[in-house]
Formats: C-alpha cells, structure tokens, sequence
C-alpha cells in the first residue's frame, strides 16, 4: 500500500508533469526529426533514380547517336566507292573511245596505204604496158630511140 499512497500523492507533483512533458516533446521532436529523415531519403533516392535514369537515357541516346553516325558513315563510304567505281568506268570509257578512234584511225591509214600499194602497183602495171606498147609501136614503124641525154618527154 505504500507504493499505491506514493502513487497517489506524487501524481500531483508537478515534477511528474514536467518529465511527462518532457518526455512527450523529445518523442514529438523525434517523431519529426524521422519523419523529415525519411522525406530527405525519399527526396534523395528520388534524385538518385533520375540521376540514374538520365545516365542511362545519355547513355542510350549517345549509343543511338553512334549508331545513326556509323550508318551516315556507312552511307557515306558506300557512295564514296560507287562514285570511284564510276569514275573507273568513264575513265575505262574514255580509253575505250581512245582505243576505238586509234584503231579507226588504224583502220584507215592501213586501207589508205593498202589502196596508195594498189595505185603505185596499178601505175606501175600501166608504165610497163605503155613502155611496151611504146617499143612495140617503135619497133613496126622502125624508130631509132631517142638520146638519154635530153630533157624532152617520152611521149
């Protein structure tokens, strides 16, 4: 029974409010100080997710970025080497229109000579027929030939 009167007369004191009330505001405050601390690490984690999602989108947009600047690279290379395969082709053109018109030019100059043969042949074929139709002749009508030494015509 005495720890009941004890009870009964210290309920009054105003030391017991105090340490009631004191202990009641260290809880508040700590209740306060954990609930702000749990929002920071709510706020911080929050942060560290979108810190982390832009790396990875940078990391994903510089990745298609390469990607798009190899494929403009490949483009570039490809019509590089058509634009160089066709400027082998004209230039094969051109010394194929250089071989063509050497060989034209070929072409003629052999028919030209082989017709200038011809000719000199032909003429040649003719001044043996008139030489002998010359000494023929001179030789029915009997005449003397002419002296080598003057400048007159044959004919």
């Amino acid at each position: 029974m005495k720890t009941m009167d004890a009870i009964v007369k210290t309920q009054r004191s105003p030391f017991l409010i105090d340490l009631l009330a004191e202990n009641e505001r260290i809880d508040e405050e700590n209740t306060i100080r954990l609930t702000e601390q749990a929002r920071r690490q709510k706020i911080f984690e929050k942060r560290r997710e979108e810190a982390k999602n832009d790396i990875i989108l940078r990391a994903l947009q510089e990745a298609s970025d390469l990607d798009a600047l190899r494929k403009e690279k490949r483009i570039i290379m490809e019509e590089e080497r058509r634009l160089k395969a066709l400027l082998d082709i004209e230039k094969t053109k051109a010394h194929r229109k250089a071989d063509r018109m050497a060989a034209a030019r070929a072409e003629r100059q052999r028919k030209s000579n082989k017709a200038e043969y011809r000719r000199a042949g032909n003429k040649e074929m003719l001044d043996d027929h008139r030489r002998r139709e010359d000494n023929l002749l001179k030789q029915k009508h009997e005449l003397k030939p002419k002296p080598d030494n003057t400048f007159g015509s044959a004919y």
